[in-house]
């Protein structure tokens, strides 16, 4: 017990008065059963949790309404990293309602930030990065695509001064930097979803978190 709460390991036993709320946060933007149970896992417990989650998604409308069929499923070079933040692969979504959006993953917990971008400059990416740096800390590795704001010496740079490792995904493999592939394929089905496009309504450089 600690601060009053039961622990199974380190996560929190949820008595079975408050499940159906703390089900209820997991679910909010509709992220899918692997998303929920990923996020579930991390912190919360109780008998049956994954069948609670499985029966939470099947019964939800939006999520039926918006789910597409599963991509062919590719090897995944990268290991698990043993803890948060180690390493967060990003990527430009867009244009959506004229606007870019830098999509960041974390590789453990598979959380995603959304950046609504006004530009997709090396600059502005980093501004952002050091925006999302001072929530979360620094990661230890960051992976990118080829892309020019990624590859340019400012932020090379940027990268080396806080003691991030930089990879760089396959050229023409985006599958390589899968991760980021995926959030992006979160995210642009999540785009399908009305109450999710009255949350994207906020100011450019203001990040957003979405499982």
């Amino acid at each position: 017990m600690e601060e009053g709460c039961l622990l199974r390991g380190i996560r929190v036993i949820i008595p079975e008065r408050y499940r159906a709320d703390v089900l209820n946060e997991l679910h909010v933007n509709q992220p899918g059963i692997v998303r929920m149970k990923g996020l579930a896992r991390m912190h919360v417990w109780w008998p049956n949790l994954d069948t609670d989650i499985e029966i939470t998604v099947r019964n939800c409308t939006a999520c039926q309404n918006t789910q597409s069929t599963p991509p062919d499923a590719t090897a995944n070079p990268w290991k698990w990293p043993s803890k948060p933040w180690q390493r967060v692969h990003i990527d430009f979504c867009g244009p959506f309602l004229n606007e870019m959006f830098l999509i960041v993953v974390d590789a453990h917990s598979k959380w995603i930030d959304v950046i609504r971008m006004s530009s997709t400059t090396s600059e502005k990416t980093i501004n952002a990065l050091r925006c999302l740096f001072s929530a979360h800390g620094i990661p230890t590795e960051i992976v990118s695509d080829n892309g020019p704001q990624f590859t340019s010496s400012k932020f090379e740079i940027f990268l080396k001064r806080n003691g991030v490792k930089h990879i760089l995904s396959a050229p023409y493999h985006p599958s390589s930097n899968g991760e980021a592939e995926r959030a992006v394929r979160t995210f642009k089905q999540a785009m399908k979803n009305k109450e999710f496009l009255r949350k994207l309504n906020f100011p450019n450089g203001e990040r957003r978190s979405f499982l």
